[in-house]
């Protein structure tokens, strides 16, 4: 190195430190601000991925019992089956609160199940146990659905 170059930086030695610290300064909050938008990344591929196995087992659920997937609630209401169905429809409304918290775009598909079940979603009143999601899903799919409706149960 020759003469000019280090009194250059002898004198500028300060100035050139604080430059440096500046620098790993922005490039470790670079390296946070990465490691947050990874995690975030990460978090949102796991939600992803766990409504898709919901909805999965749901399906499967539906398939082993077809009885409860397209019901005739007027026979299920008063049977011993009951119970199990209600939980069916809960298991459903779990499953829509999970897909609806990744995209609104599932809304389209989880009415579709849900009109299956119109009888007892008309029926019933109280969904004060379910999200906030589910019941404004639940109270948009009545609004269009139930209105005027007249149940077929005797």
């Amino acid at each position: 190195m020759n003469i000019a170059t280090r009194r250059w930086l002898e004198r500028n030695a300060k100035a050139l430190q604080a430059v440096a610290a500046i620098v790993t300064a922005f490039a470790a909050l670079a390296a946070l601000i990465g490691i947050k938008v990874q995690i975030d990344a990460n978090m949102k591929q796991q939600q992803v991925q766990s409504a898709r196995d919901i909805y999965r087992e749901f399906l499967n659920l539906s398939i082993s019992k077809p009885e409860f997937a397209q019901p005739d609630y007027c026979t299920i209401k008063d049977s011993t089956n009951v119970g199990a169905y209600e939980n069916y429809v809960e298991y459903m409304l779990y499953t829509a609160d999970q897909l609806l918290g990744v995209s609104r775009d599932w809304e389209a598909t989880m009415i579709e199940h849900l009109a299956d079940h119109r009888e007892f979603l008309c029926m019933q009143q109280d969904w004060s146990d379910d999200s906030e999601e589910i019941r404004a899903l639940i109270t948009r799919f009545r609004t269009k659905q139930c209105k005027g409706y007249q149940t077929s149960c005797g």
